[in-house]
């Protein structure tokens, strides 16, 4: 067995050169990794690794170019050197566009003798550009995303070692490159998608402020309630420390000013003398403004900050305007930041303040229905009254022309007797319909002889509804004695005999009252039915509501309401049966009284 001959010396210094070479490989790429965990900016990326690259290749200068696809040109984001610069070339243009074009490695060793070398910058910078080795940068797809070029190798010219240690080097920067890419894509949507929550979050609340604006327009009777409501929340939407609202006074022209501290629920009302103030020139001139300092405003009413117990610092203030009316909202002092508002707050206020102008319209429009319906309930009521005794009344007058050209003195007395006892009627009818109108439900329960009750009761009916061509029967199938307010009942019992009596009209007819016990119950069942046209079907659920009439000249809707007070005030119960032809109320009474609770 031979010994092999050692290898010759200059084996081994080529086997040490390439040793060293892949030394240097690999402690540049793992410099290059380091510095992709270390920081994901793409700035301090980029110096970073072109130091390395500088470092490995021995460069005297490195420049790395990133590709921007949408101009077709190739920029440096960071070139080493004395200063920063930033150079920008089209694709093809140049040494390095024709390797980012043609996405192959270049190697040159003398610049000047290539024709793609443009020395411009050479000359003016007065730098003498050599070699140049310049190699494509490609992503884990292979698509080109830049160029990076290392010029003048300190020892001689760059060979195809450098090649390939330049390509695996540009190989991991754009590992960097594309993950600090990705990075900042991450980065930039999470800032899109969390401005998109804040703005989210500023609409939210600003369709709370409006929605609770609507909710106390549609709940809220009062005006002054109303603005306090609106006041409260307009500070908090606006983050306001203050706020007022100031509405102009339809007769005098003047302002009333209505205003609330954050930390009051009392609202002040001022008035205003028209010019005074910033926020009556924006009533006044319908213009929003942003006042950053109020005290150096010429138009600042120190006076009203004074009522009002608040210094003002700031104020966003928008006018507002409804049907007849006008006006202004101020929001004071930000609590946040400066305190100051700005220009991109005016459109929500003036969103705040149109929603605000119109429950204040909503507001004033309902006073003035109330207003009207106040009015019409009392002509209709009134219209009930004067109708309800216009019966007694001409029976009084009649009786009374007797009296003058009666010579009997037993006649007169008994002409006295009945138009005494119209007279006490019109006092008892005047009493209950007032009783009516207070909602008094004080009864004087008797004990009733059903007969004697009934009898007397009809022969007042039958001379009542004589001149109607209505006869009036009585059933009085129970005869025994029952306990109620006999006036009370015998008002109700007048008021469905009339009703009936209108039902019948001209043509006459017939109204029957018939008296029984009911059996089971033991209750005073009281009966009164008519031959009339019958109630319509739209007014049987509220007949017996206060102004629901029908086909009436003159009535007042009133009578029936009556009845059915005196009924529940008796503890009793009232039902109807109508059809065309036949009309039956049925009134049930307990015979023995109990005070309904």
């Amino acid at each position: 067995m031979t010994v092999e001959d050692p290898p010759p010396l200059a084996q081994m210094g080529q086997l040490s050169d390439a040793l060293e070479r892949e030394r240097r490989k690999l402690k540049a790429l793992q410099d290059i990794g380091a510095a992709l965990g270390s920081t994901l900016d793409l700035d301090e990326l980029l110096s970073m690794v072109l130091d390395r690259i500088g470092q490995v290749m021995e460069a005297d200068r490195s420049t790395l170019y990133l590709l921007d696809e949408d101009k077709g040109e190739l920029w440096s984001k960071i070139a080493q050197g004395t200063q920063f610069r930033e150079i920008r070339l089209r694709v093809g243009e140049g040494l390095a566009g024709w390797v980012a074009q043609t996405g192959r490695t270049l190697n040159i060793r003398d610049a000047y003798q290539d024709l793609r070398f443009d020395g411009e910058w050479d000359r003016r910078t007065g730098y003498r550009t050599r070699s140049i080795l310049g190699v494509p940068m490609k992503n884990h797809h292979g698509r080109t995303i830049g160029v990076v070029q290392v010029l003048n190798k300190t020892s001689g010219d760059f060979t195809e070692d450098d090649e390939a240690l330049l390509s695996a080097l540009s190989s991991q920067a754009a590992v960097c490159i594309e993950n600090s890419k990705l990075f900042l894509s991450v980065v930039g949507k999470n800032i899109e998608l969390l401005e998109t929550k804040e703005a989210l979050e500023r609409k939210v609340c600003e369709l709370d402020v409006l929605f609770e604006i609507a909710q106390i327009s549609a709940s809220t009777d009062g005006l002054e309630e109303l603005l306090e409501g609106v006041l409260v929340r307009a500070m908090r939407a606006m983050e306001a420390t203050a706020a007022s609202i100031l509405l102009v006074e339809k007769p005098l022209g003047a302002l009333r000013f209505r205003s609330a501290l954050e930390a009051e629920s009392k609202l002040h009302c001022i008035h205003v003398p028209v010019g005074e103030g910033i926020s009556s020139w924006v009533a006044t001139h319908q213009h929003a403004q942003v006042v950053g300092d109020v005290t150096v405003d010429p138009r600042h009413s120190e006076r009203l900050y004074r009522e009002f117990g608040y210094v003002a610092k700031s104020m966003l203030c928008v006018p507002m305007r409804w049907d007849g009316g006008i006006g202004a909202l101020a929001l004071i002092d930000k609590n946040q930041g400066d305190g100051a508002f700005c220009e991109d707050e005016v459109k929500f206020a003036t969103v705040i303040a149109g929603h605000a102008a119109n429950a204040i319209h909503l507001a004033e429009s309902r006073a003035q229905r109330a207003r009207e319906d106040r009015l019409s309930s009392i002509g209709q009521f009134l219209s009930g009254v004067l109708h309800d005794l216009r019966t007694p009344m001409t029976v009084v007058s009649g009786y009374v022309q007797m009296l003058v050209d009666e010579e009997d003195k037993e006649k007169r007395q008994g002409f006295g007797s009945t138009a005494l006892r119209q007279v006490a009627l019109i006092n008892s009818m005047t009493r209950e319909t007032l009783a009516f109108a207070r909602g008094d439900r004080t009864l004087w329960v008797r004990k009733v002889y059903l007969h004697r009750f009934f009898e007397e009761l009809v022969e007042q009916l039958k001379r009542d509804l004589s001149e109607s061509h209505v006869t009036v029967e009585l059933d009085l199938v129970y005869r025994g004695v029952a306990y109620f307010d006999a006036q009370k009942i015998q008002r109700a019992i007048h008021n469905l005999a009339r009703n009936a009596s209108e039902a019948i009209g001209a043509k006459g007819g017939l109204f029957r009252i018939r008296v029984c016990k009911c059996e089971q119950s033991g209750d005073l069942l009281l009966s009164f039915r008519d031959d009339g046209s019958g109630i319509p079907e739209a007014i049987r659920t509220r007949l017996f509501d206060s102004f629901t009439t029908h086909g009436k000249s003159g009535g007042s809707g009133l009578g029936l309401a009556i009845v059915r007070q005196i009924v529940d005030a008796h503890g009793g119960s009232i039902k109807l049966e109508s059809e065309p032809g036949r009309t039956v109320f049925t009134i049930r009474l307990p015979l023995a009284f109990r005070q309904p609770s």
